[in-house]
């Protein structure tokens, strides 16, 4: 791998849901998260550690357009949005100077939709909300 090489950037992320890849796409965020607890017992120090619940959620900010495109993606299915059946989101990155690196989040469902329009705007952008039912694969594996 070169010194000072193409790092990931923009440009490299594909992303991609059942009705195709993503092009009036302007962000997705995804994260995940175990909840750990310090345990005490006796005395002032830390007897352990607790685990809880795991949790993912992602979002889209895409434009007016390709929300247009998820629509009509849903009235095919003969579903409405929030009603989906759980569908795969993969975010892949490559470029010439990286290897190829594909997050999935497997069981993704849409449950927010908004949106804010103002005089003076280019575009009309919104933000969609999803939970997933399933940990992220992270290049393959999941963090838990």
């Amino acid at each position: 791998m070169p010194v000072n090489g193409q790092k990931y950037d923009w440009e490299s992320i594909t992303i991609t849901l059942p009705h195709g890849v993503l092009i009036d796409v302007e962000s997705i965020d995804y994260s995940d998260e175990l909840e750990k607890e310090v345990l005490y017992g006796k005395g002032a120090v830390p007897v352990g550690v607790g685990n809880g619940n795991y949790k993912a959620e992602a979002k889209l900010n895409i434009r007016r357009e390709e929300y247009n495109k998820i629509l009509a993606y849903a009235m095919k299915m003969k579903k409405p949005l929030y009603r989906l059946p759980p569908f795969p989101i993969t975010v892949s990155y490559a470029n010439d100077d990286q290897p190829k690196v594909t997050d999935t989040l497997p069981a993704c469902q849409f449950n927010k939709t908004s949106t804010n329009p103002s005089q003076g705007d280019k575009e009309v952008k919104l933000e969609l909300g999803l939970i997933l039912s399933k940990p992220i694969l992270w290049n393959g594996k999941a963090n838990v």
